[in-house]
């Protein structure tokens, strides 16, 4: 397939918060926060995905498909890994309690810290960190995923630099070690009959034709 990756406009944040919303419906992690009323979740899960990407938005790494959007995916560049709280907050996490319903505000907020404790663990050093992928469900399983991981899996390449990220589905860990990442945690979470894997791609060596 033949697709040119792009930077996302801050224009499409509205529209590729839609995408990855589409894409996640039936994710554990997401049903696991998520209200169980259908047009709550849907509502809830389409403000999860904007607010990941206004996370995301000032390190100008996310990367969509030219013309329609057919998935997104999301990076957080090395030395900027660590959830900042502030940052969150100014992406609309103030917003968590109405968006989810105070039930679920516990469980997300352990959720949360316990991936960002995995995560400190399981990479030390300086890294580059998939916060979000998505496809539309209409497009997966034509190798978009993997064409909009390309331009940081390339870059981390050249700059010797590992890349790690978070899934709960074995579809998706299937996916990603196709993509040259290999497993490095799982974990079952005691509620909620949820399983996390957190997934590491060490650098690969280039090839120089001449």
């Amino acid at each position: 397939m033949t697709l040119d990756i792009v930077s996302l406009k801050q224009a499409q944040i509205e529209k590729a918060s839609a995408v990855l919303a589409n894409a996640f419906d039936n994710d554990p992690v997401f049903r696991y926060v998520a209200p169980k009323q259908e047009q709550s979740r849907a509502n809830a899960l389409k403000w999860i995905c904007k607010t990941a990407l206004k996370y995301s938005q000032p390190y100008n790494h996310i990367y969509t498909t030219t013309e329609d959007l057919k998935g997104v995916a999301a990076w957080i560049p090395p030395g900027h890994s660590s959830l900042n709280i502030l940052q969150l907050l100014q992406a609309g996490l103030y917003a968590l309690p109405f968006k989810l319903g105070w039930n679920k505000i516990g469980r997300c907020m352990s959720l949360l810290s316990e991936m960002d404790e995995f995560h400190e663990r399981d990479m030390p050093h300086q890294h580059w960190y998939l916060f979000m992928l998505g496809v539309s469900p209409t497009y997966q399983g034509q190798g978009i995923g993997s064409l909009l991981l390309q331009p940081i899996l390339d870059q981390a390449d050249r700059e010797k630099l590992p890349c790690y990220l978070e899934t709960s589905t074995e579809q998706a860990v299937r996916f990603y070690h196709k993509n040259g990442f290999e497993v490095v945690r799982t974990h079952q979470l005691k509620e909620g009959n949820l399983q996390l894997w957190t997934m590491k791609r060490e650098p690969q060596k280039t090839v120089i034709l001449g």
